[in-house]
């Protein structure tokens, strides 16, 4: 071909126009496409075209009209801005569109457009619409709206918790369910693959009708059947098709010193090892594992409110006794009569004595309200007393709190859970409202819950606009969390506690106050979860947990744990709890208890000197001459002891019985908690109180102590 001088000069401009076209921005709208996009929200707002028409002709048009969208949400009827929601959560920024998703069902409570919104949330908002999915689900009342939630809410879940909320409230409305809601729940169940016999009996009687339903019912129930048929079918399979994994299953069949395991079992334990070798929170679960799983998301079974377990000899069973380690202070075990430490020797008057404790632990779960006797042994009673509780869904506080000396607020956060955010906004009202001028958060043992609930409480610290956290993987588009509440909490001073069992939710917190020197962390390197799960059914009816994406501190670090790296967070102040006993004497305590030397001290003393023990429970001077008779108790006591070591053993278990008679926990122990008094004294040099601090008979010495003089 034949290239003349004008040509060519053609072709540049034709090239200068295409490379200045492919350089525009991606957040930056193409002249046409803006006009376009206008035009198309125009009519979306007169009604001129079709909902979800629109929606994905928004969607087509592509991620640099997203501004535009954005923009113009808010002036979009219900119908639309969901639609609009929508297309921007696959183009643009899928926090705004969730939020503005999350608007419409709020507003739009009991209607058809607030379900299927709720069911838009869960399809396109991913694990971003898991905290607004939560919060809509407390507030939800109109049946099919909640199931549609709930549903959403198991799609979107990253958390156990988030999952055991969801299927929690799909069980509890198809038990109370009636009609259209109950099939409609059946079928929710179902496509989560929750095929209780009452799930069964319902789409049994939905798959001969004709339509969608009826379809989607025979669709569910020969899916279960494949999936039936496949497991049966990998259960059956004598090899791997891997020649490696083949070769080693079978001399492992043929050579083992023990009884050949099934080649299933083998093949699960090869899964187990493929997931655990890629992250410490990647893992596969075998059928019987998940079914378990899914059993304690459920919240089909209720208990009677108790932590339980056996006590004494673990390698003598018949010396074991299996016994109330403490009742949970709001539950109906404390207010049937059950006390800490009492032994369950009958349940519904069978013995205990020679059961596993898993089977115990099922007699005494069972369906909300039903009944279950337990029949106890007391120290303080004559013989063996029956006690009838009845069963209930127990929910456990989040937060617990007090004002110490010198107006430092303590807050204990168990668990990011649902009720997590609301609890804390309470406790922190009542402590301003009592003059707190800082404040401990302490998140030690703390394993975590919802991000949402992580994300929120943070945001009551920080303020304008700060990225909590993010959180992206090698598949999933990054997903930022920031603050957008205004109202923050004043700037006192703020330290946090953690050690290395704070973990994910904690550690996104006690992270992000870090990074922007809103708090001073201090304790131990927290554990290292920064990541976010997937659950996903496979054909053998287990499960994997895959890890899909990892969560960044604003400062941009991982506080993921691998197999390589420690991971977790580094508090500004390292310091390991330091135990206040004699060495020699660790572990005692059972011994002590079981030789009925405490039981014999209360029962004498502690009616009559009530109030000296409440002070002694919370400050004792480490002084066993302010204990009345404590001199021939030690004398009289079986278990040999420094004197020391006995004091503070008597002083745990007046602690305990204090805790039952109150019905509240005694959760703060300053006396013998190194790191909650190394936290003190940080908060009062942070106010200035040095001198002050000394002046209280509880902190005197401390700043000497760590040497902060």
């Amino acid at each position: 071909m034949r290239f003349t001088r004008r040509s060519i000069l053609l072709s540049i401009v034709i090239a200068a126009i295409c490379s200045v076209r492919f350089a525009v921005p991606a957040y930056c709208a193409e002249p046409d496409k803006k006009a376009e996009v206008k035009e198309l929200l125009s009519r979306m707002r007169s009604r001129e075209v079709g909902a979800w028409e629109a929606s994905f002709r928004l969607e087509k048009l592509g991620s640099e009209i997203a501004p535009i969208v954005e923009e113009q949400l808010d002036s979009l009827s219900p119908e639309y801005k969901a639609a609009a929601a929508r297309a921007l959560c696959k183009i643009g920024d899928v926090p705004r569109a969730v939020k503005a998703l999350a608007e419409i069902v709020e507003n739009q409570p009991n209607t058809p457009l607030g379900r299927d919104v709720a069911e838009l949330l869960g399809e396109y908002g991913r694990s971003q619409a898991e905290g607004a999915l939560v919060r809509l689900l407390d507030k939800a009342q109109r049946v099919d709206v909640k199931i549609a939630l709930a549903r959403s809410l198991w799609s979107a879940a990253t958390t156990n918790e988030a999952w055991q909320k969801a299927n929690t409230t799909l069980r509890e409305v198809f038990a109370t369910a009636k009609g259209e809601d109950r099939k409609k729940c059946a079928l929710a169940l179902a496509e989560i693959s929750d095929f209780s016999d009452e799930v069964l009996e319902v789409l049994e009687a939905l798959r001969v009708e004709p339509g969608h339903r009826g379809g989607q019912a025979r669709a569910l129930l020969n899916l279960r059947s494949l999936r039936q048929t496949k497991r049966r079918d990998l259960a059956n399979t004598g090899g791997f098709k891997d020649p490696v994994l083949n070769e080693i299953a079978q001399k492992l069949q043929k050579f083992h010193v023990d009884q050949p395991k099934p080649f299933a079992e083998l093949r699960d334990s090869a899964a187990k090892g493929m997931a655990s070798s890629l992250d410490p929170f990647t893992s596969y679960m075998d059928a019987k594992q998940y079914g378990e799983f899914r059993e304690n998301m459920s919240g089909e079974y209720a208990g009677i409110g108790a932590r339980v377990g056996f006590l004494g000899d673990v390698d003598e069973p018949d010396e074991r006794t299996f016994n109330v380690i403490r009742p949970i202070y709001s539950g109906p075990a404390y207010r049937s009569g059950l006390r800490s430490y009492d032994q369950i020797v009958k349940i519904n008057g069978e013995p205990a004595k020679g059961k596993e404790l898993q089977d115990l632990v099922t007699e005494l779960k069972g369906k909300p309200g039903t009944k279950v006797n337990v029949t106890i042994l007391r120290h303080s009673l004559p013989g063996e007393k029956e006690i009838t509780i009845e069963r209930e869904s127990i929910q456990l506080k989040s937060v617990y709190y007090r004002m110490l000396p010198a107006s430092i607020g303590y807050v204990k956060l168990l668990h990011f859970g649902d009720g997590a955010v609301e609890e804390l906004a309470a406790a922190l009202e009542d402590l301003e409202g009592q003059g707190l001028e800082a404040l401990i958060i302490d998140l030690r043992g703390n394993p975590g819950g919802l991000l949402s609930a992580a994300v929120d409480i943070a945001d009551m610290f920080l303020k304008n606009d700060k990225l909590i956290v993010r959180s992206e993987g090698r598949l999933v588009p990054e997903e930022r969390h920031v603050t957008n509440d205004p109202a923050t909490h004043p700037d006192y001073p703020l330290v946090v506690l953690v050690d290395d069992k704070s973990a994910s939710a904690s550690e996104i917190v006690a992270g992000a106050l870090q990074d922007y020197k809103r708090a001073v962390l201090v304790g131990q390197r927290t554990y290292g979860k920064g990541s976010v799960q997937r659950l996903m059914k496979i054909k053998s009816d287990g499960a994997l947990k895959i890890t899909i994406a990892k969560y960044y501190l604003p400062s941009g670090r991982s506080i993921q744990r691998t197999h390589t790296d420690r991971g977790g967070v580094k508090p500004d102040i390292e310091l390991q709890q330091e135990s206040h006993m004699d060495a020699n004497d660790l572990g005692k305590f059972e011994d002590v208890r079981r030789a009925e030397s405490f039981d014999i001290y209360t029962e004498k003393y502690l009616a009559e000197h009530k109030t000296l023990f409440e002070e002694l429970a919370e400050f004792d001077e480490e002084d066993s001459s302010k204990y009345p008779g404590f001199d021939k108790w030690y004398e009289d006591l079986t278990v040999p002891m420094a004197k020391d070591s006995a004091r503070y053993l008597l002083r745990a278990w007046i602690r305990i019985q204090l805790g039952d008679e109150h019905g509240a926990e005694r959760v703060v122990d300053i006396q013998a908690d190194d790191q909650l008094m190394r936290t003190i004294a940080e908060a009062a040099i942070l106010l200035g109180k040095e001198k002050e601090l000394e002046e209280i008979k509880q902190y005197k010495g401390l700043l000497k102590r760590f040497k902060l003089e």
